[in-house]
């Protein structure tokens, strides 16, 4: 088990060995397509018909962002074309869609981009809307509150959360004052975000330095979007060591954390009063180095991404790559929950699923492809 240390982490971060991949699962045959530069996350877009990658792109001037914008409505994914992003923005990693499905909010490393889904879909030169910028740097991991009028967006290298008045900038332009609307002071390492359905809670994770134990932080939405600063941390809880990736269940009672350097999947409890911190409830060991995260079938099934990065001294494994399949209810209830697991290329990070196919997207960063895989539901 994991050490579960104090609430606000420390050092001596005790690490676990991978666990049972769980059998191969039997699927069809995922479909691959092969893209131009190495895809950090995947989404499908509203309808059914595009998906999207975010890619950094290699070129001789140095590495550059794009977007791939696939074409899924047929009887095979393919890539139809490739939009670069401007100099502003410095790489192309995170996103998330707004829930009216209208912008797509790509966090970009210097800033974070805002794109009209109609316009890229149609291949417009002008489905860039605006930067969302502030002091925070790179800037890894997006959210929008339940509402699309707040951003939440994690600056890995600076240590905190910024958040961004969204409605605001769509409304008197990107650089009105008030855009910004402030930043929550965290830790070194702030990576995953994930805003709670129908709470008024953002939960982040942060990873600490290597060895020490990570945090999983508890923030109040509102306060945050009122520039409270730190004062809007409501709690904090130890997570494991280099928690990388959040969700949150739909009834917003569970969070699932990937913990990279513990080769394992974490539940915590949401806390039943705002200022206590979750509770640790489950630790499911997976694959090596896991990053990405994806609950389906309304939360009853946990996709992992086993990345195999080869960034804890001796973990690196001989297999290849996989997808992890995890139940939930298993799992909060002390029962072996890996039911099966299904191949990945090299590096799968932040994974999407298509509602309209039911396929989960993998973006396979080292191997520059995405893969759309049959992904049964946990028993």
């Amino acid at each position: 088990m994991l050490r579960r240390g104090p609430p606000d982490g420390g050092a001596g971060c005790e690490l676990l060995h991978p666990g049972q991949r769980g059998r191969p699962i039997v699927a069809p045959s995922p479909g691959r397509v092969p893209l131009t530069g190495q895809p950090f996350a995947t989404l499908a877009l509203p309808g059914g018909r595009w998906a999207v990658a975010s890619l950094t792109i290699g070129t001789s001037s140095g590495a550059h962002g794009g977007l791939a914008l696939l074409a899924v409505g047929g009887t095979a994914a393919r890539l139809v074309r490739t939009v670069m992003l401007p100099s502003s923005l410095s790489g192309a990693e995170g996103m998330t869609i707004t829930h009216d499905g209208r912008l797509l909010l790509v966090a970009a490393g210097t800033a974070t981009g805002v794109f009209s889904v109609p316009a890229l879909e149609h291949g417009s030169h002008h489905s860039l809307l605006g930067i969302l910028a502030d002091t925070g740097t790179a800037q890894t991991e997006v959210a929008v509150s339940g509402d699309d009028k707040y951003a939440f967006v994690t600056d890995e290298t600076s240590g905190e959360l910024s958040v961004f008045n969204l409605a605001l900038a769509l409304r008197k332009g990107f650089r009105a004052h008030g855009v910004a609307a402030g930043l929550v002071p965290l830790a070194p390492g702030t990576v995953g975000v994930a805003d709670a359905p129908g709470s008024a809670t953002v939960y982040v994770t942060t990873l600490g330095g290597y060895g020490d134990r990570g945090i999983l932080w508890a923030i109040d939405a509102s306060r945050a979007e009122h520039g409270a600063g730190r004062a809007a941390v409501l709690a904090r809880a130890a997570a494991g060591c280099q928690p990388v990736r959040v969700a949150v269940s739909p009834g917003a009672k569970t969070i699932w954390v990937t913990a990279l350097q513990s080769n394992a999947l974490l539940a915590f409890a949401a806390a039943s009063r705002p200022a206590s911190p979750p509770v640790l409830r489950a630790v499911v060991r997976v694959g090596t180095e896991p990053v990405g995260l994806l609950l389906l079938d309304n939360g009853r099934t946990a996709v992992v991404g086993d990345s195999d990065r080869g960034l804890i001294p001796g973990e690196q494994s001989n297999a290849a790559p996989r997808i992890t399949v995890v139940s939930t209810a298993d799992a909060l209830a002390g029962r072996p929950a890996v039911t099966g697991s299904l191949p990945a290329g090299l590096f799968p990070r932040d994974l999407g699923y298509d509602p309209a196919t039911g396929q989960v997207l993998v973006p396979n960063f080292l191997s520059e492809t995405v893969e759309f895989l049959h992904t049964p539901a946990s028993r």
